[in-house]
């Protein structure tokens, strides 16, 4: 036991430490295209009321005249 020393043990514990931060899940999640199902985004509340959607047309063509 004695023949790795130290530096044995530790490399031993960062080798475990690595491998374990590896793990995951490997199943992907489908989700079905067109359909949101996520919690509830306040932004498309402000986008259906149009002053935000007039607000990002204007920075939008802005930009595009800048260039």
């Amino acid at each position: 036991m004695r023949a790795y020393g130290l530096s044995g043990w530790i490399g031993l514990v960062l080798a475990a430490l690595v491998l374990s931060g590896c793990y995951g899940d490997a199943t992907p999640t489908r989700y079905e295209p067109g359909e949101y199902k996520g919690s509830d985004d306040p932004l498309l509340d402000k986008l259906k009321s149009g002053d935000l959607h007039e607000t990002l047309n204007e920075r939008f063509t802005q930009a595009a005249r800048d260039r």
